[in-house]
């Protein structure tokens, strides 16, 4: 997608820019005040303004499964993603680490919510079993370098990204996307001991290692300490297994740095300086990259 159909894009997604369907509760974006120039963009480029869907917990989870499947998907494809999204050449990326971790350990389960979470304790899914949604809202967040994997989006973005990944050309990582994320994580792995994920953001932002805003670079960092490349000093987290996302929100207590703060999400704020990289998983996902 080129900057022309990108600053459409952020026009028809603004934030002022909608309708409030309440009998589906769900944002309609309004088409009406692109110009006729952004509107034939719009039409030319096939991308659907509202994409509307009805989605439940339980179908996501089968499709997701079903996606096993597909010979395309695996870490090797995944890692060239994610790493085309570290460095900018292609931010859809960011995402996939995440919800090919969620896919690859998919399994059949009952929606539930523990009292301190409005969505499924297993996959994070939605805050309830069933809704509509705007699909076409959420591409264009994954687009821009977003990571919504393992929100409150849970499953479905999931599946989502996995889906439209496939409709891809299969991504290969330029010699400078390797580059930053080889930069990305020599940053990491010679942080100070006591050196906190806060700190380390703001350290990150004056390397300028990549491009993106503050909450793309978030992003990148809770997608690694999802899988466990970046370790975590509450839980143990891996690519090789699952662990629920109540598990994962509910270790949140026992951190002073979440505290009263709606920014600093598990797993990422589980991490500290003296963790470092565990290089064992970031050789098993990313091979001779890093």
């Amino acid at each position: 997608m080129d900057n022309k159909q990108m600053r459409m894009l952020k026009k028809l997604y603004h934030h002022t820019n909608y309708n409030y369907d309440r009998e589906r509760e769900v944002s309609i974006y309004k088409t009406e005040t692109l110009t006729a120039a952004e509107q034939e963009l719009l039409h030319a480029s096939g991308w659907v303004a509202n994409d509307l869907q009805y989605i439940r917990h339980d179908e996501i989870i089968s499709r997701l499964i079903e996606l096993r499947s597909n010979v395309r998907l695996t870490w090797t494809s995944i890692g060239n993603a994610f790493v085309a999204g570290v460095g900018g050449s292609w931010p859809r990326g960011i995402s996939t680490l995440a919800c090919y971790h969620t896919m690859i350990h998919a399994r059949p389960h009952a929606y539930e919510e523990p009292e301190f979470l409005r969505a499924c304790k297993v996959c994070g899914f939605s805050h309830s079993h069933e809704g509509w949604d705007n699909l076409s809202y959420i591409r264009y967040a994954m687009h821009l370098g977003n990571n919504y994997s393992g929100s409150s989006f849970g499953a479905y973005v999931d599946m989502a990204e996995l889906v439209e990944l496939l409709e891809q050309e299969p991504i290969e990582a330029t010699d400078n996307d390797k580059r930053a994320f080889s930069q990305l994580l020599q940053s990491l792995d010679r942080a100070e001991a006591g050196e906190t994920p806060g700190q380390y953001e703001k350290r990150l932002t004056g390397e300028k290692i990549m491009k993106g805003h503050a909450g793309i670079r978030r992003g990148m960092l809770q997608a690694l300490a999802r899988v466990g490349v970046l370790p975590n000093r509450i839980l143990e987290l891996s690519p090789d297994r699952w662990t629920d996302m109540a598990t994962i929100i509910h270790a949140e207590f026992e951190l002073d740095n979440t505290k009263g703060r709606s920014d600093m999400e598990m797993p990422w704020a589980g991490w500290q300086g003296s963790l470092g990289v565990d290089w064992n998983k970031a050789r098993a996902i990313f091979g001779d990259w890093v």
